[in-house]
């Protein structure tokens, strides 16, 4: 549904989607938010089904999320809002909130980068076949769009190896780009998940992996506090870098008052 510039789509959370602590992991918070991609882009037959007709794909290249500390249960709905506030000769900028629908509270909000791939070549595509057919509202945008730069580690704290399965692939053959964020938050010590939440993540898709690929993930704490991930695959490139930010845990709910919860 449009409705000033902005496309909505509600869901409904499952289990699966809610943590221990009664947040949306990210992983979920990453579908949900490219699934409303792909329905907004469905009504102006953009779709990634539309536009392979036309030998091109879809490539999301960049995302930044700031997480809400925001109760949120299994079964209650929410609400996507998204916009694309800016468009560009190579890229397209789309910018979201995630809201609980009760009472609107903000779960998480974020600005993503998106490129248009032709399959034939390999190569990037203008969006000129965009350009006066997607609602742009740049009034709306959230933040600045420059793109961030990674810090130098200086070190390693832990590394971890992981052989991409079928369980990792998307619909095209490829690691999914979820399944990046979660292989790199695999090298969280036990210690920071036990006692923090994570804030804010901010992660570049830099290159394709594929099945049984092996990556290696080094992740290292940064002097600021935040932690950066580094993916790279057996020749040493670097296919993904993620860097993520943590803070103290809130109090937790008793669980009796999430069963006695009424549906």
């Amino acid at each position: 549904m449009y409705e000033k510039g902005k496309y909505r789509h509600t869901y409904t959370s499952t289990a699966s989607d809610i943590t221990p602590l009664y947040r949306v992991t990210p992983n979920a918070l990453l579908m949900y938010f490219q699934d409303s991609f792909a329905r907004m882009m469905t009504v102006h037959h953009f779709a990634a089904f539309d536009i392979v007709k036309q030998h091109r794909m879809w490539v999301i290249t960049e995302v930044q999320l700031d997480i809400q500390p925001a109760v949120t249960f299994w079964s209650e709905e929410f609400t996507v809002e998204l916009w694309v506030s800016e468009l560009t000769s190579l890229r397209i900028y789309c910018d979201f909130r995630i809201v609980r629908k009760d009472n609107g509270q903000l779960i998480a909000s974020g600005t993503s980068q998106w490129n248009i791939l032709n399959l034939d070549t390999k190569r990037l595509e203008t969006t000129e076949f965009l350009a006066g057919k997607l609602t742009v509202v740049p009034e709306l945008m959230t933040g600045s769009h420059k793109k961030i730069r990674f810090p130098k580690a200086q070190g390693v704290d832990m590394q971890m190896e992981h052989r991409a399965t079928r369980l990792d692939l998307d619909f095209n053959f490829h690691v999914s780009n979820r399944s990046y964020v979660s292989i790199a938050l695999l090298t969280m010590p036990d210690e920071v998940l036990s006692s923090q939440s994570l804030t804010s993540v901010t992660v570049h898709w830099l290159h394709e992996t594929y099945l049984d690929e092996t990556l290696t993930c080094r992740m290292s704490r940064l002097d600021d506090g935040r932690y950066l991930h580094m993916l790279t695959n057996t020749e040493g490139v670097v296919v993904c870098e993620l860097m993520s930010s943590w803070q103290a845990l809130p109090e937790t709910r008793e669980v009796s008052e999430v069963l006695n919860r009424d549906l």
